[in-house]
């Protein structure tokens, strides 16, 4: 009799980390397990092809626009939790719409998500108001024991894990990116489990969510897997002529915060021009930049990683293992690793890498609340300064002297990174998919 197990995939980074990885490729070792995955429908025959195996089964959903019921438990699940994160974006929502009476209320809520059994409330109610689920006939044409929702905070997931829990189903949840719990609010459906990749959001989830220790299982940073594992690389002077810039240069490397959150990486990029390196720039996997004025010259090599199914949409690209090997090796070579904030610091002090976090505004200073100076302040960064695992930079006279200072001296910091490696990482073994993969196993027996 097989055993099945359903894994969703509404999140880029699931298939490169998740599916790619050691999880799926361990689970398939049971010779009784089967696996469903569960993805955007217009991705549905890259999956099959990505993932051609006898006992996965690709399942295509469509991806719909938010209910009522999103819409409203969204709002009461992101105005209970009390972090900084999410005090700036009620103030920034306020800044945009000028409504009063919301703000007010989510201040209201606030105080009320303090006690303990409200976010009890919210989710039995969230429960008991879910509407019929698009996943039903998926749990009684495949019968699972159990799911893994990859992502708590995703729509498609949180409708996967009410359906699941009317079924009766086993739930496997997974916090998905490190500001998740602080910036998305109230974990709408409790699975039977979490899983987490390191302590620090092992306590958040504690802290903010009211989940006992018990229900929190740790894995580790299932993609830094990769990073431990895949040592062998191209030479700097074949991967420097097959990207067309310089192998005796010194290249800075360059992830833009995107469009969405900043209107001036091009400002910033055309600036840079004025200094005397070279630069790869990673574009946001599901964004795009502002590039304004900014026309790329040979200095530049620009890369927008991943591969593309609708132009526009956010979140509809998929990433791939070629675009890992990629990055570890742009990352290998850089001497300088410039970022807004972003899980590329993870990965460049994997490498040991200088790194330095932008939070200026290109062009002009900006009110706090339109400033990328707010996203200092978010919680999931702001407890982590205090490691000194980089610079920080406000303005771009400063950004060109923390460049030379780093430059003159590559270890600066260095302590500092490799605690910021190791807390956020949880582990550097290269088993944490295989982790993730055993306590599926153990919970499906």
């Amino acid at each position: 009799m097989m055993n099945t197990i359903f894994i969703t995939s509404f999140h880029p980074s699931i298939g490169q980390n998740i599916l790619s990885g050691d999880v799926v490729k361990k689970l398939l070792l049971r010779e009784d397990v089967r696996i469903v995955i569960f993805c955007p429908d217009y991705k549905t025959s890259y999956f099959k092809n990505e993932f051609d195996h006898p006992h996965i089964f690709i399942e295509g959903i469509k991806i719909e626009k938010p209910t009522w019921h999103d819409i409203l438990f969204g709002y009461i699940s992101r105005s209970v939790i009390s972090s900084s994160t999410l005090l700036i974006h009620r103030k920034e929502l306020f800044y945009r719409k000028k409504k009063i009476l919301p703000f007010v209320f989510s201040y209201f809520l606030v105080i009320l998500g303090r006690m303990f059994f409200l976010k009890k409330v919210i989710r039995w109610l969230d429960q008991l108001t879910s509407p019929k689920s698009k996943f039903e006939n998926y749990f009684k044409k495949y019968n699972p024991k159990l799911i893994f929702a990859t992502d708590v905070f995703n729509r498609d997931d949180i409708d996967f894990l009410a359906c699941a829990k009317r079924a009766g189903v086993f739930r496997v949840g997974m916090v998905r990116s490190w500001d998740n719990i602080t910036g998305k609010g109230l974990i709408r459906i409790k699975p039977d489990m979490l899983i987490v990749p390191n302590g620090i959001i092992k306590e958040e989830v504690i802290k903010y969510q009211s989940i006992p220790p018990k229900y929190i299982y740790v894995s580790g940073l299932p993609q830094m897997d990769f990073y431990v594992k895949n040592t062998d690389r191209m030479s700097r002077e074949v991967f420097f002529s097959k990207i067309g810039l310089n192998p005796n240069k010194v290249t800075i490397f360059v992830a833009p915060h995107g469009r969405r959150f900043f209107n001036d990486d091009g400002f910033l990029l055309e600036k840079l021009k004025g200094l005397p390196y070279q630069y790869i720039v990673r574009l946001p996997p599901n964004d795009t930049i502002n590039y304004l004025n900014f026309i790329p010259s040979s200095i530049f090599f620009i890369e927008h990683p991943g591969i593309s199914f609708k132009e526009g949409v956010y979140n509809n690209r998929e990433l791939s293992l070629s675009d890992s090997f990629m990055l570890a090796t742009e990352l290998f070579y850089a001497d300088v690793v410039l970022n807004y904030g972003s899980t590329i610091s993870i990965e460049a002090a994997f490498y040991d890498k200088p790194i330095i976090n932008f939070f200026g505004d290109a062009q002009k200073n900006l009110p706090y609340i339109q400033s990328e100076r707010r996203f200092f302040d978010f919680s999931h960064l702001n407890k982590l300064w205090n490691l000194n695992f980089c610079k920080v930079s406000y303005n771009f006279d400063d950004l060109k002297k923390q460049i030379d200072e780093y430059l003159k001296n590559p270890l600066l910091d260095k302590k500092g990174r490799s605690d910021f490696l190791r807390l956020q990482a949880g582990y550097l073994d290269g088993k944490s998919g295989a982790r993730i993969a055993d306590f599926l196993l153990n919970h499906l027996n």
